[in-house]
């Protein structure tokens, strides 16, 4: 599943610029606003990995928008960018929980390092959720399903997808392996 980016901004050129970063320097999908108060409906109807605002804007600024993905739980990780950027706005910014601030004109590198480290630590939080649900799996068999499961589609991964390797070095039967190999991926869809 390719990981999405929404992008709030007033100023329709610096979401034109913020889209060709992503689209031609990173694999994310993104998608773009510059009306704010659209945002709590797009949320209402999609998940994203990452939001990307501008801090000032008419209507609800970055600061609204952060404190509104915050207080509903969401899933999607915040980082604010601000031509107006002060001490305090920043200090406001992360007591509310900002991924990141950053501050105009800003480099391209950096947007690309804050875009890539907040995917990983949504891949990070997913893993974990997805680990934590194996461990309350009950009954044990169930649980030990899900373990052997998972060693075996990373036992896979390190074995370019060969099921053989993956059952010699396993020491699994080969029709456990792709049995088990065929629960993920169907699962998976």
């Amino acid at each position: 599943m390719k990981q999405t980016i929404l992008a709030v901004d007033d100023e329709p050129h610096m979401l034109k610029l913020m889209e060709r970063i992503i689209t031609e320097k990173t694999p994310y999908q993104i998608t773009t606003t510059s009306n704010s108060l659209e945002v709590p409906e797009i949320l209402d109807k999609s998940e994203f990995d990452l939001i990307i605002m501008d801090l000032k804007m008419p209507g609800m600024d970055g600061l609204d928008l952060l404190r509104l993905v915050k207080e509903k739980k969401r899933f999607e990780e915040v980082v604010i960018i601000t031509a107006f950027g002060s001490l305090e706005t920043a200090i406001e910014a992360l007591s509310l929980g900002v991924f990141d601030y950053i501050t105009k004109p800003f480099k391209k590198e950096q947007i690309i390092f804050t875009i890539n480290r907040a995917m990983r630590w949504q891949q990070m939080r997913r893993e974990a959720s997805r680990m934590e649900g194996r461990f309350n799996l009950e009954p044990y068999d169930k649980a030990r399903e899900a373990f052997e499961q998972e060693y075996v589609v990373r036992l896979l991964e390190r074995c370019d997808g060969d099921p053989n390797v993956a059952a010699e070095r396993s020491g699994l039967p080969l029709e456990r392996v792709v049995a088990l190999k065929e629960q993920a991926k169907s699962e998976a869809n």
